[in-house]
């Protein structure tokens, strides 16, 4: 178990490219493992993909096909090479942007779900679910929402898309993060193992929610958002499955 990797995807959620040093390499299956001293790829988590991409060295070059978050904070690149790093090599990474802003916009668009959910009852609903790709993202509610619910919800959302507001994210002390969630009628939690400070996202003036994964920075970038199904999952369970267009 080495040094956590440091994450540069939360210094700038839109970097596109970086520069780094390979702490560590090793073969799984088929596949290379490259532990980098910093990185922008996103490693699956959340409900989020990882990202996707290259790294490339002097002599070789990796194409990333997923990445994952190992104990101790690693982050692992597995992919094919064509050669082969070592330690100390100088690397440069370049994610797949198009796939990764999907993915922001995806993610910033399930909160807005989020959110249009909780307008449409007027209370806060609780998500028990989630999960994204490129073309689609599924939410899981503890409500029943019914098919007359779901034009209303569709509009809300596009609503709050339309209106450009700001969408932050940052770590605060945990009593900062309780207040900032106390605001829009949400609690915190349990705390896990180990961690004093949590990450908000906050959709200004609409929503926040504890999340680790990659975001827009204005609504306007989620371009609209489309319900495309609605799915009764039992025990006062509802899957709404949705996609976002430009």
């Amino acid at each position: 178990m080495g040094m956590p990797t440091k994450r540069l995807y939360y210094l700038d959620q839109y970097i596109k490219s970086f520069e780094s040093r390979v702490e560590a390499v090793s073969e799984e299956g088929d596949l290379m493992g490259v532990v980098l001293e910093e990185t922008a790829f996103y490693p699956r988590g959340g409900g989020q993909p990882s990202d996707t991409g290259t790294l490339a060295g002097g002599s070789w070059k990796l194409r990333v096909e997923s990445v994952e978050e190992r104990g101790g904070g690693e982050i692992v690149h597995l992919g094919r090479a064509d050669g082969r790093p070592s330690e100390g090599d100088p690397v440069r990474g370049t994610l797949d942007w198009d796939r990764r802003y999907r993915l922001m916009r995806m993610h910033t668009a399930a909160h807005i779900l989020m959110a249009s959910v909780s307008r449409v009852f007027g209370r806060v609903v609780d998500v028990v679910g989630s999960g994204l790709s490129v073309e689609r993202g599924r939410m899981d509610f503890a409500e029943r929402i019914r098919a007359n619910h779901v034009p209303d919800i569709e509009a809300a959302a596009n609503k709050i898309i339309a209106s450009d507001v700001e969408v932050r994210a940052a770590f605060f002390p945990r009593e900062g993060a309780r207040e900032i969630l106390a605001k829009y009628g949400r609690n915190l939690g349990a705390p896990q193992a180990g961690m004093e400070t949590v990450r908000i996202v906050e959709i200004s003036g609409v929503d926040a929610d504890p999340c680790g994964g990659t975001h827009v920075s204005r609504t306007s970038e989620v371009g609209s958002l489309r319900i495309l199904k609605r799915d009764n999952k039992g025990r006062g369970v509802t899957r709404l499955v949705f996609s976002v267009e430009p």
